[in-house]
């Protein structure tokens, strides 16, 4: 690039900012302002932090992955006698300044680096382990291996984990809208049959909102994590599951999303990504069947759902499902891709037809 952008937000590195998967994406404004605008998520944080007073009072502080530093403001608002901010992206530069400029550089000091290789200055271990690192389907972007390892070098033995545990859920759901914009589009595109493309559209995960009155089974709990005890082996998984249609409906798509709670706090704290929940910048994450599938009330689905980690920090779900039921039947075997930035490619398979 002949004409490098330099400014305080690419220092140089416009295309690791802007075409990478790399940390340095965290840069990009556009990052940060939609997930500070996202008032459900912020605010609760906010609300969490400032209503457990107690806990955050002259104790010391870690915000791991913290971002503009909006969390380690919170905490030292909330009377924390130090908190350090970790980021290993080079918004770290700027955060010193967000710092600085609201007066609070004397509680809080960011430092830039990866938390597997840092050291805190003047101390050893953290009082309170705080942090924001949940991706989309909760597991995507690979942070939360990094937050187990935060745990494991710098909490204190009986510290506390500010969120500490997730609950990874799945449903089944009516989606003829986005069934038909993914799916049933490339049937017929100008008088021409693209169904091709329609494969590659079945492949993907795709992140929406869904709306209360879609889900048509109850949620089934795929994952429950602990972050007092995880280990870097619980996180990625696999899971049978079984979902009990609770009207007769079509189904076009299964569904998957998350909770996050904060176990510490004086009352039983909750932030819900479901689809019945506020809206947040997470959404859902939905896998398309290959044909909707008409299912009657009290009919089960029943399969295996796996997830692991895909070229690095993306996501994989591999799916299996066949169901046989009164009104239709359907069979589901295929991997699902939810991809972190656009360099991200579907692997690609030859027809063998």
């Amino acid at each position: 690039m002949n004409n490098m952008i330099q400014n305080d937000f690419t220092y140089g590195e416009h295309d690791e900012h802007f075409f990478n998967q790399g940390f340095n994406a965290y840069c990009r404004t556009d990052i940060q302002q939609k997930m500070l605008e996202d008032e459900v998520r912020t605010d609760f944080y906010r609300d969490a932090i400032y209503n457990n007073k107690h806990l955050f009072k002259d104790k010391i502080v870690m915000d791991f992955g913290c971002g503009s530093g909006i969390l380690s403001m919170f905490a030292a608002k909330a009377g924390a006698k130090k908190v350090f901010g970790v980021e290993a992206s080079d918004l770290a530069k700027t955060t010193k300044k967000n710092v600085k400029k609201n007066g609070l550089d004397h509680t809080i000091t960011i430092l830039e680096g990866k938390v597997e290789e840092i050291e805190l200055p003047g101390v050893d271990k953290v009082d309170i382990l705080l942090s924001e690192v949940m991706g989309v389907g909760l597991i995507h972007e690979g942070t939360l291996q990094s937050l187990v390892i935060a745990r494991d070098r710098f909490l204190k033995p009986g510290g506390i984990l500010f969120p500490d545990k997730n609950t990874l859920y799945i449903c089944a759901i009516e989606d003829k809208k986005m069934h038909d914009k993914h799916v049933a589009y490339w049937k017929d595109v100008n008088g021409f049959d693209m169904k091709a493309m329609a494969d590659a559209c079945k492949a993907y995960a795709w992140k929406q909102p869904i709306g209360p009155q879609q889900p048509v089974t109850d949620y089934y709990i795929l994952r429950e994590y602990d972050w007092n005890t995880c280990k870097l082996d619980d996180i990625f998984f696999a899971s049978p599951f079984k979902l009990k249609c609770n009207r007769k409906d079509t189904v076009h798509s299964l569904a998957v999303f998350f909770d996050c709670e904060f176990s510490a706090c004086s009352t039983k704290t909750v932030l819900s990504t479901g689809p019945e929940a506020p809206m947040t910048h997470w959404l859902q994450l939905t896998c398309h069947l290959d044909e909707p599938v008409e299912v009657d009330k009290g009919e089960e689905l029943e399969g295996t759902f796996a997830a692991k980690a895909y070229n690095g920090r993306d996501l994989e779900f591999n799916i299996d499902m066949n169901f046989k039921g009164t009104l239709g039947s359907t069979k589901l075997s295929r991997e699902f891709y939810f991809y972190w930035g656009l360099s991200s490619q579907m692997p690609y398979k030859e027809d063998e037809h």
